[in-house]
């Protein structure tokens, strides 16, 4: 069986956490989630982020932004994640997980997590001219095949004028509910904007990624399609900025996702 036509699964149980103490948890990264030597960055973000879920148990206070970094593949086979509190507060709690693999850091992330507040301020940005919704496109990297992946804007190695990416996601297995990690993992499923520009694959790694929720994120429905896009900021150095954003079928503005890719070769 190729990896394309594998029954996909779902993103619950490739995520699955085994609790061994209050903030530490256990889990398993599966084959098939790979992009190259390691596991895509929305798995591994999505673990570390679940931990954090787990540990804060005030369902009041749910996740309005988060940071994360992965300074080196996190491999196929037993994780650790560690969660420390940084602080808890009147309104905001904020932690930090530490992921580790062969007793070293391969990722880490911190969340803040904050109630509602009664403040008169609102803004939402226009939303964007939806596409129609094309067919599915098989796409190359391993984790690809646990997803729907439907471009409306260019393609990876097309030569594109732009630096820019677009199209609709969602997994081909639902969620079970729709959170963070959830979030998190649909900003990162699609390729580095940069990419577009490119004729031959660069194979490049997400190093720095910054998430901001908003409340309609929490309201997603788990089999929703996704309106995702992204560009390209700035490159220099082998390093490639990009800001991505993640849109509702209705198109309300579910989350920003900033990142910075090092480019390998």
């Amino acid at each position: 069986m190729t990896e394309t036509s594998r029954p996909a699964e779902s993103f619950d149980d490739a995520t699955r956490l085994e609790r061994i103490s209050e903030t530490t948890f256990r889990a398993s990264v599966p084959d098939g989630w790979q992009q190259g030597r390691g596991a895509f960055g929305g798995l591994a973000i999505g673990l570390c982020l679940r931990a954090l879920e787990a540990t804060q148990d005030d369902p009041t206070r749910v996740l309005r932004t988060a940071s994360a970094e992965i300074p080196s593949p996190v491999l196929v086979g037993e994780t650790l994640l560690e969660v420390t509190t940084l602080r808890r507060g009147s309104g905001v709690d904020a932690l930090e997980v530490h992921l580790r693999q062969g007793g070293e850091v391969r990722a880490r992330a911190s969340g803040v997590f904050g109630k509602p507040r009664g403040v008169d301020v609102a803004d939402a940005p226009p939303p964007p001219e939806l596409p129609p919704i094309p067919a599915a496109v098989p796409m190359p990297p391993r984790f690809t095949a646990h997803f729907e992946i439907r471009p409306t804007g260019p393609l990876p190695l097309s030569g594109a004028d732009t630096a820019t990416a677009e199209g609709w996601v969602r997994p081909r297995v639902p969620f079970a509910r729709v959170s963070g990690p959830e979030i998190a993992c649909l900003a990162d499923t699609w390729w580095p904007a940069f990419l577009a520009r490119e004729r031959t694959f660069r194979p490049a790694g997400t190093v720095g990624f910054m998430l901001q929720l908003t409340p309609a994120a929490f309201a997603l429905p788990p089999d929703a399609l996704c309106f995702f896009r992204s560009r390209q900021l700035h490159a220099a150095a082998g390093f490639s900025h990009e800001l991505r954003e993640l849109w509702s079928p209705e198109g309300e503005l579910l989350a920003l996702n900033a990142q910075t890719f090092a480019i390998i070769q």
